[in-house]
């Protein structure tokens, strides 16, 4: 049976692997929640985001002090102040009612990111909900998903303002994702890159009117959160200190890569792997990164590949290091550092361009002098 016979025809294995697999994988989580909850961690980082709109909503800070003790226990707000607003109409909920609501729309954000990519089978979708990183963001109610939508939203409406709004509200959440505004600039996206600006103006703004005293402590914030958790992620950062470097080799080889892929971006315009390269250097030049954050890779592999293909599986291959974090473990780090660079380099040489045949080079000089003369 051809392929396009079996997307419009679905086989019972198909049946099983992207809609049952999926299905049974997701209500794991659910039930999880609903027998365990925050107790045991389930969507731990939504009940963070939760508590710190709920806090905003009643005139307080959702930041602590930027201090070890107080930033070591991985439960503490230290996210711009103004996504915490988003958050406060989920208190309107239970705490297990809310956590279901808000893992339906982290399932809908995924599929409609990959719609706005432009996939087209519907296998693809069910690979993506049980990919490591997918899953990861599920289990721990991360804000994953709708980064992943934003950068859909930002490709599939590029050639608008709106862009770099999308692109713009993605990187202040996460601040790693900086490269993906420079791919505005790189694609010459002029009137996008104005209004990122823009918009990351607005954010800083918002936030100065919610809480000024957290807008000036973010940076020791920022600072203090690294020193207590780079140890443990999955970063080249960790993998340096990991193997017994000091802090400021870490960085250096940090801002070694950065420049690495920006030097890359700035060579190679074509909008589409300049986008994949944007993506993947976020993950690798991020000084802290969880595998929860590998569901980003999502992005570059449905714009290199909108159908079915060995693609799809390279998220998959992440369930052999599937702990949240790499506790310092060095065969973990590199694990995941070589999977992210496979996936960057694989993608990346799906989307050139196929090479002109000798034949298509013939008839092209052939007909030149006609087209000419006509």
């Amino acid at each position: 049976m051809r392929d396009d016979e079996a997307v419009k025809r679905p086989r019972p294995l198909d049946l099983g692997l992207y809609v049952e697999v999926p299905a049974l994988a997701t209500g794991f989580v659910a039930w999880q929640v609903i027998q365990n909850g925050w107790a045991s961690g389930w969507g731990g980082d939504f009940r963070i985001f939760r508590a710190a709109g709920h806090a905003l909503l009643h005139g307080r800070s959702p930041y602590v002090e930027p201090t070890v003790r107080l930033l070591t226990g991985d439960d503490r707000f230290v996210y711009p102040a103004p996504f915490a607003l988003l958050f406060a109409p989920f208190n309107l909920l239970g705490p297990t009612a809310s956590t279901l609501v808000y893992l339906a729309l982290s399932i809908g954000a995924v599929l409609l990111a990959l719609h706005l990519f432009g996939v087209s089978d519907w296998r693809c979708y069910g690979a993506a909900l049980v990919g490591a990183g997918t899953y990861g963001s599920f289990c721990v109610g991360s804000i994953g998903p709708f980064l992943l939508l934003g950068l859909a939203a930002g490709w599939r409406y590029r050639d608008r303002a709106s862009a770099g709004v999308w692109l713009a509200l993605a990187a202040a959440a996460k601040l790693f994702l900086w490269p993906v505004l420079l791919w505005l600039v790189v694609t010459r996206r002029y009137r996008a890159s104005a209004a990122a600006a823009a918009t990351l103006i607005g954010v800083m703004c918002l936030w100065a009117l919610l809480d000024l005293h957290g807008l000036r402590t973010y940076p020791t914030t920022l600072r203090v959160l690294d020193e207590v958790e780079r140890w443990k992620s999955y970063s080249p950062e960790s993998l340096v200190l990991a193997l017994g470097a000091s802090p400021a080799v870490a960085h250096a080889v940090a801002l070694a890569l950065a420049a690495a892929g920006v030097a890359v971006m700035l060579v190679d315009r074509d909008e589409r792997r300049t986008l994949i390269v944007a993506v993947c250097l976020a993950l690798l030049a991020s000084p802290i990164l969880w595998m929860h954050y590998t569901i980003l890779l999502l992005a570059p592999i449905a714009l290199a590949r909108p159908r079915l293909s060995a693609i799809w599986a390279l998220p998959i291959v992440f369930w052999v290091t599937a702990r949240p974090d790499s506790d310092g473990a060095v065969w973990r780090i590199v694990f995941a550092i070589t999977a992210i660079a496979v996936t960057t380099l694989v993608v990346r040489r799906a989307c050139r361009p196929p090479a002109a045949s000798s034949a298509d080079l013939t008839v092209g000089s052939a007909e030149t002098p006609h087209a000419v003369t006509a």
